[in-house]
């Protein structure tokens, strides 16, 4: 990741004398908490070189440190009797006041240091009620090391071996790695959670769920939940190659994306000996990873209008490899279906940038959640309204088109008879107990019919990580 710090770290610049005013204020707050507590105090700064010391980047390092201090306080339940902070353009500064083993303290805390990638760019101060600060050696540690070579800090800044640019680029290179690899870290785990809930639904008309196989004779909730596993670290080189990849053009990002489908097709199908539990998921949550990916790398707020912009924008040649297809040259069913009826089944999902997601299903889900359904039974009837707005390859090709669009006509006049869908703004009128039992019925007809809703499935899953998504990040 090539980091220009000029870009980066900009902001009120600090002179030598206000630096040396806050460490005069720091040690005023320090000798005032222990005089007022008689108890050891934690003080934290980062080590930003440079003349500006506060910018958005190292303020979000800052408090993310904070936290993780916090963490560990709590964790190793160390009582804290206070904290405080300072925010000057010299830097931001917390304090706690806590009552503990020093050494045992310190080691923890030099622990959490070396545990994170940018942990060399916290300054944690241990100090008794004496003044005296505990050091990383006393307690065996390494002396801290220099952020470009092997050798000791203290020593290269003393020779200035290398020039306040390269080390400020390489401490804005530490922070931006650390969130965007912990951004696509969360998003690998929203994605497993949410095929977890999407397996997990009961019931569900045709599918794999805690109570039946549906009409599948050769998968069951077991090999969902392998094959979820399996593609756990896919989803989150999805989103990372969305970031890293933020500058190239949209065509040759959905390539590098469709290269990392293929291995996940492949991890999925060894994990599930050859059973496809997921391949249209995997198509539509790289997608969606990588387009939230793309979005924070380019700083694009979320909204579901840009969401669904940039999905569309990824995918915008997809339909390219259905050109000249007829039904008597299709290779698969999915090129089948579109040759026949214009079916552009999950491409045509990705296309409309998953409008059947964002501006249906999702605020069915949250109108019942609204209204006091379980996240179960509310993705159970979410379900019902995606079968009913979108069209499902999966149905057609166990049933026939006219069956589908049957299906999709009876619960449309089921749903509207009980006022739960009304249009685009849904209402959840059918109690959890009525409409579990539909279900249920629907359930053992679609079985007896040999019926998979298996794109319904996936939207629903979709709908369920963007719920999980905007829940997590606001």
């Amino acid at each position: 990741m090539n980091i220009d710090c000029s870009k980066i770290a900009v902001g009120r610049e600090a002179a030598l004398l206000d630096m040396l005013d806050a460490r005069e204020r720091r040690q005023d707050m320090q000798r005032a908490l222990i005089g007022q507590y008689h108890l050891p105090v934690i003080s934290f700064t980062l080590n930003i070189v440079g003349p500006v010391k506060v910018f958005p980047l190292a303020v979000e390092t800052f408090y993310e440190g904070v936290d993780l201090i916090g963490a560990q306080l709590n964790a190793w339940k160390i009582p804290v009797l206070c904290t405080r902070s300072i925010t000057a353009h010299t830097g931001c500064e917390y304090f706690w006041v806590v009552d503990g083993d020093l050494c045992f303290i310190k080691e923890t805390l030099c622990l959490l240091e070396d545990s994170l990638s940018f942990g060399r760019l916290f300054d944690i101060d241990v100090i008794n009620t004496d003044g005296r600060k505990i050091s990383r050696t006393e307690l065996g540690f390494p002396v801290r090391k220099c952020l470009l070579c092997s050798r000791d800090a203290f020593v290269c800044g003393r020779a200035r071996t290398h020039t306040v640019k390269e080390l400020l680029n390489k401490e804005c290179q530490l922070m931006k790695e650390y969130f965007t690899c912990r951004y696509a870290k969360k998003l690998s785990s929203l994605s497993m959670l949410a095929l977890l809930y999407e397996v997990s639904v009961t019931p569900k008309p045709g599918l794999v769920d805690r109570s039946n196989t549906g009409a599948h004779r050769d998968m069951d909730i077991f090999t969902f939940e392998a094959s979820a596993v399996s593609l756990n670290h896919f989803f989150e080189k999805f989103a990372l190659c969305g970031m890293e990849n933020s500058h190239e053009s949209f065509s040759r990002i959905f390539s590098r994306l469709r290269s990392l489908g293929i291995q996940a097709e492949d991890a999925m199908m060894k994990a599930t000996h050859n059973i496809n539990t997921h391949k249209g998921l995997i198509f539509s949550l790289a997608i969606m990873n990588c387009s939230l990916g793309y979005m924070y790398a380019n700083q694009i707020p979320y909204s579901q209008d840009n969401l669904l912009s940039v999905n569309r924008r990824l995918v915008e040649d997809v339909l390219e490899d259905f050109k000249d297809i007829t039904a008597e040259n299709a290779g698969t069913n999915g090129e089948r279906l579109y040759a026949l009826y214009g079916m552009k089944g999950a491409r045509g999902e990705a296309l409309s940038g998953y409008h059947t997601v964002l501006k249906v299903a999702l605020p069915v889900l949250k109108d019942y959640l609204g209204k006091g359904f379980s996240i179960n039974d509310a993705g159970a009837m979410t379900l019902l309204h995606i079968i009913a707005n979108s069209e499902d390859t999966n149905i057609v090709n166990r049933s026939s088109y006219g069956e589908m669009k049957e299906i999709q006509g009876n619960l449309g006049k089921m749903l509207q008879e009980e006022e739960i869908m009304q249009g685009q703004d849904a209402k959840a009128g059918l109690d959890a107990k009525a409409g579990l039992a539909y279900i249920e019925d629907l359930d053992r007809d679609f079985i007896q019919r040999n019926i998979s809703p298996g794109g319904s499935a996936d939207l629903l899953a979709l709908t369920y990580f963007i719920y999980l998504f905007e829940k997590e990040f606001g």
